[in-house]
């Protein structure tokens, strides 16, 4: 019998949570294609540095030209061209929100922002445009996946969640990679933070809680890079600039997924201050890399990090300075907790992750 192939749409693959699980499914995926024959569509080189050996690749060319498939354009190639290459393969998976509303062709969907459905943060026609689409490719898919059931119920309050054709697959972490890293050149002690900065990253919460803090040279390091709002970073910095800390903020633009490992062990501790999220993959990381975690009261990172963390309430630089301060205040308390953070990683495994995806992949062919 031969295997069903699956085409996994990467079209929106860039940097950021995005990217992370593009990497660990992809490499998962090539150690061990579980009876599966996948293949991969992306733009050119999104896939570079990806370990894909033992994947079928396909490398759309858009006109005039992959760079200009962005926002809209991106939406329109996936609903009219995208069916043309998944006429030939038994399923697609879609891994960013969105699937192709006209094909035919059975699907499981991946719904992993939740920001374009609570748009607090960001009511724009983009996001609008984003919740309508992803609310009718939830209604068409055979499955649609969420990696945390704090996802599931955040969705279920503002969009029709087919609960009864939903999972729940939480992402993993590759333990051996967060383990052990090389880390940056330190000139002193600093709060990590693998962000975009994006207003509901509540990356202000970080940067208010620095003067408060006893020791004058903590710094905060922000990784990451903004896609669809590239002016919060001069907020950010001018913001810095009137608290008398801006030299104390670093923003590290996209850091390479390889080198993260090494900024998590080297770091006094994670600082994870999101509004909302349906996951979190900096938490896992975190406590893999055995960082102490810092994190906002909010059901996902409870979810995720457990009794492994200290948490602040999102609107409150004060409370985030005294868990910053209670990391030396008590630090048998705080080793108790990244122990439990070490052993608390190892359920979020990317091969238990993958097994459980191709299971669904089952499911909806069935």
């Amino acid at each position: 019998m031969p295997r069903p192939r699956v085409l996994i749409n990467a079209l929106s693959l860039s940097d950021g949570g995005g990217r992370s699980y593009a990497t660990n499914l992809l490499r998962e995926l090539s150690r061990d294609d579980r009876g599966f024959r996948f293949c991969v569509l992306a733009l050119p080189g999104t896939l570079d540095g990806l370990e894909t050996e033992g994947l079928e690749v396909q490398i759309a060319r858009p006109f005039p030209s992959p760079h200009a498939l962005k926002g809209p354009m991106r939406v329109l190639y996936e609903q009219s061209v995208v069916p043309l290459h998944v006429r030939n393969f038994d399923l697609l998976y879609c891994i960013a929100d969105v699937a192709p509303l006209l094909s035919a062709s059975r699907c499981v969907l991946l719904c992993r922002n939740l920001n374009i459905y609570d748009r607090r943060w960001y009511d724009t026609a983009r996001t609008r445009t984003l919740a309508r689409l992803g609310s009718l490719s939830m209604r068409r898919a055979r499955r649609v996946i969420f990696p945390s059931q704090a996802a599931v119920d955040a969705i279920s309050a503002l969009a029709s969640v087919p609960r009864e054709r939903s999972r729940v697959i939480p992402y993993g972490v590759s333990l051996e990679s967060f383990e052990t890293g090389e880390s940056p050149e330190v000139p002193g002690s600093y709060l990590f933070l693998p962000a975009a900065p994006e207003r509901h990253k509540n990356i202000e919460v970080l940067i208010r809680c620095l003067p408060l803090l006893r020791n004058s040279e903590t710094q905060a390091w922000i990784a990451g890079k903004s896609l669809i709002d590239f002016d919060h970073q001069h907020f950010l910095e001018d913001m810095a600039r009137s608290l008398g800390v801006a030299e104390r903020v670093r923003f590290l633009g996209a850091v390479p997924y390889a080198e993260l490992p090494g900024y998590y062990r080297a770091a006094r501790a994670l600082v994870f201050p999101s509004f909302i999220e349906t996951f979190g993959h900096p938490l896992v990381e975190a406590m893999a890399a055995g960082t102490p975690v810092l994190a906002s009261d909010i059901p996902t990172s409870h979810e995720v990090a457990g009794d492994a963390a200290l948490y602040f309430p999102v609107d409150a630089p004060e409370a985030l300075a005294r868990c910053v301060e209670a990391l030396e205040a008590d630090p048998l308390a705080t080793q108790e907790r990244v122990a439990r953070g070490r052993e608390r990683a190892e359920r979020f495994d990317w091969g238990r992750s993958v097994d459980a995806l191709c299971a669904v992949f089952e499911e909806a062919l069935a």
